[in-house]
């Protein structure tokens, strides 16, 4: 995908999307601009809803039953399931990356493959996380562009 920026001296801020096919990530960068992209529920330290950006958040993990959004500074326990919270952040960059987990691809630093057909993913903040083989295939797709299994 081509971006263009051109910064004005005045008039209105201007956002012009041109695209061949309307897809998900289209639909995610229309949604962000337009203000009404999905923002994830939890819980901050003092017991207040917080509404967390997903490009604020690097990865999702389930533990013992509790999903938790780790962002650069904080960790954050969310309020939906991992499944419920990765399948809403899909289209903003999500990916499933093993049973307890799902990263945030835009927020990836680093990808080493590694034995097995697994890929270790170093993140912004410098935390590795293993893609399993069995959701190694995903990101590649997903990196090269290409279709997931389900829009074939």
């Amino acid at each position: 995908m081509k971006l263009t920026m051109t910064r004005i001296s005045q008039g209105e801020d201007e956002v012009i999307i041109r695209y061949h096919r309307m897809n998900g990530q289209i639909e995610a960068i229309a949604g962000m601009v337009q203000g009404t992209g999905a923002r994830l529920s939890a819980l901050g330290d003092d017991g207040q809803i917080l509404l967390l950006l997903p490009e604020d958040i690097l990865y999702l993990e389930s533990v013992d039953g509790a999903t938790w959004a780790y962002l650069a500074g904080k960790v954050c326990r969310v309020r939906a399931g991992l499944g419920e919270a990765a399948a809403c952040l899909e289209e903003r960059g999500f990916l499933r990356c093993s049973k307890s987990m799902a990263i945030n691809i835009y927020r990836i630093s680093r990808l080493k493959s590694e034995p097995g057909n697994r890929i270790l993913a170093t993140m912004e903040n410098g935390e590795q996380v293993m893609i399993s083989r069995k959701y190694a295939r995903s990101l590649r797709q997903r990196l090269k562009g290409g279709m997931r299994d389900d829009e074939e």
